[in-house]
């Protein structure tokens, strides 16, 4: 079985591959061919039974399905894409048979794969259209036939097959192939190493690598939970030898690796699906990206130094030869340089990243450290290959999600609730939009949460005067959030347990220690500045009181400086981060203003200790 696993990895790898390089097929039969795969790769790996003779002939009655759903599509494809009329030309028997085969699969997949929050809201969705005639207000939809939604989900590329699952089969797939080649040459050594020499001797040491780390292994992987299973069981040991408590430790490396889905140039797969959705390049996006992910590790870096004063915690005691590891892993960065190069170049995305795998591979030769042979290029492709299954799964439910939202019109109507409920008041619209990209992201996959607000909150806050590039990522960046936002906070949960801490402790210290970066998407929001949108002048001075904000808030929250702020205190130093993280001609001066009172008396209170 594990032969057969690698064998159609390997296989999805390849034919992504060839896809990015030479040109991808047909919309229907690429995300098809891609839906098969995944959804192959699902049932093998996390079989309906964990133990039972009869498991196998189960999942294997499944992938047969599978097929024939998929087989079906590439065979009648003339016929569906160019001579059937969509919701006109009535579906046959067969075509009701497969088509609801392909949701059941879907479902079935995402609720063995990710889990049974995005299997819920998904089946919801599904069961909508035929409960909407029922209800009242916003949620009132016009009586559906059940093969009207069976065409739509299954012939077409507006259902299953649609963006979120297109921009799977192509932009997200390389990208998660180069990120897992990238790790098998060993590039985890460099980052580890390089974090060292930047923070390690300094007081706190291990927990400043932590964030160093997570950041830079952020720009490869894009995946929160990635990274604490990567950087995470290193750094957690580390800080707790040196005297952070577990939960701490743990939280810290959770907010440190949440932070790598908007760390560019890879981010997360839901920006992908931004681009598609909003029509913005992805080399805009990585460019929009910069400030606020920057920001984002300023206000952790500030937290952990702080945190480590108050508590006198030491450097640390790893000193690792930086010469050395840049000698035998520097060369690594040349494929996130081609990278750059392609994307920034006008090349498309996905073959950007296709060029991206393939000169990792080459490159990798320079070095015996790096060097891959074909058996650890086999098992690069076989674990992005695995990771890809869990992406293109969620990513097919969301697909169905956006399908009925589209279909129904509930988007439209949304909308307009949305607008009705605030009153085309932009801080209410704001608030509303955290909190329900928080809600979504409760248990669900950021891609899927960021799809549904990209088609139900991001039109009204566009109505409401956002320009469309700051709607789509001012979703992005709470569903993003959510990852350390209990009750639900993934990341966290992980982190917790490599530190042997309580989940609860380290999920509500991990959403304390992150609080400054709630406040980043609200300040875009009302500057886009800090998109580096506008002149150099407003782009200076907005990310420089940015900054000055961010680190009054840390100050605030944490609750020292020098030393220990009182109660008083702190509420000026939130006062002040709040005017200087919104500048404007009526905020600057106030805000600074109250950040020269805290320094002021902590500075004064520091000499007379002394």
């Amino acid at each position: 079985m594990r032969k057969v696993i690698k064998g159609i990895g390997v296989g999805l790898c390849m034919f992504h591959l060839y896809t990015a390089l030479f040109g991808s097929l047909e919309a229907l039969q690429q995300r098809s061919l891609h839906l098969w795969f995944v959804l192959v790769i699902a049932f093998l790996t996390k079989p309906f039974f964990k133990k039972g003779k009869y498991t196998l002939w189960f999942d294997v009655c499944w992938i047969l399905s599978v097929c024939a759903c998929i087989l079906y599509i590439f065979v009648q494809h003339e016929w569906i894409v160019s001579e059937r009329f969509a919701l006109i030309t009535p579906l046959t028997f067969l075509e009701k048979i497969l088509a609801i085969i392909a949701i059941a699969a879907v479902l079935e997949a995402t609720r063995r794969i990710v889990g049974w929050s995005l299997f819920i809201v998904t089946l919801v969705f599904l069961v909508y259209p035929f409960v909407g005639p029922l209800l009242k207000g916003i949620l009132y939809s016009h009586p559906v036939k059940i093969e009207e939604l069976l065409d739509f989900q299954y012939l077409g590329t507006a259902g299953i097959f649609g963006i979120p699952l297109g921009v799977s089969a192509t932009e997200i797939a390389v990208f998660i192939i180069f990120g897992s080649v990238m790790l098998q040459t060993g590039i985890s050594e460099l980052i580890n190493n390089v974090a060292y020499s930047i923070a390690g001797r300094s007081s706190g040491g291990p927990a400043k690598i932590a964030v160093v780390a997570s950041s830079l292994f952020g720009t490869i992987s894009g995946s929160g939970t990635a990274n604490v299973v990567t950087t995470g069981t290193f750094t957690i040991p580390m800080m707790k030898k040196i005297g952070y408590k577990p939960h701490f430790a743990g939280a810290i490396e959770a907010v440190a690796s949440t932070g790598g889905q908007i760390m560019p140039p890879i981010m997360g797969a839901a920006a992908f699906v931004m681009s598609a959705f909003s029509g913005i390049p992805y080399s805009n996006i990585i460019v929009y990206g910069i400030v606020p992910a920057i920001l984002y590790y300023t206000g952790l870096y500030a937290t952990v130094h702080l945190e480590a004063l108050r508590a006198k915690i030491p450097p640390s005691e790893v000193k690792p030869n930086i010469w050395k590891t840049l000698r035998d892993y520097a060369h690594m960065v040349i494929p996130i340089i081609v990278l750059l190069y392609l994307l920034f170049s006008g090349f498309s995305v996905r073959f950007a990243g296709g060029m991206g795998v393939i000169t990792a591979i080459i490159v990798a030769q320079m070095r015996s450290t790096t060097r891959l042979n074909l058996w650890k290029i086999l098992e690069a492709l076989e674990n992005g290959a695995k990771n890809l299954a869990m992406v293109g799964v969620a990513c097919a439910s969301a697909s169905m999600i956006v399908g009925v939202v589209d279909f129904t019109g509930l988007g439209q109507r949304i909308g307009a609730g949305f607008m009705e409920l605030t009153g085309g008041n932009l801080w209410l619209g704001l608030l509303l939009g955290m909190l329900l990209a928080i809600l979504l992201g409760t248990g669900m996959p950021t891609t899927a949460a960021y799809v549904i607000q990209a088609a139900t909150v991001v039109p009204s806050l566009i109505k409401m005067g956002l320009l469309p590039i700051v709607a789509h990522m001012f979703c992005f960046y709470f569903s993003c959030l959510s990852l350390i936002t209990p009750p639900v906070a993934i990341t966290a949960y992980a982190a917790s347990a490599i530190a042997g801490s309580s989940i609860w402790k380290t999920g509500w210290t991990a959403f304390k220690i992150g609080l400054g970066a709630y406040l980043v998407p609200f300040a875009f929001a009302y500057n886009p500045s800090l998109l580096l949108i506008g002149s150099v002048w407003e782009i200076f001075h907005t990310i420089v009181t940015a900054f000055l904000g961010i680190m009054c808030l840390v100050i605030g929250i944490e609750g020292f400086l020098w030393i220990p702020l009182k109660f008083w205190e702190r509420l000026i130093a939130v006062g002040a981060a709040i005017f200087l993280i919104t500048p404007s001609l009526t905020t600057i001066l106030p805000g600074v203003l109250l950040m020269m009172i805290i320094f002021v008396i902590q500075f004064k209170k520091k000499k007379s200790n002394f």
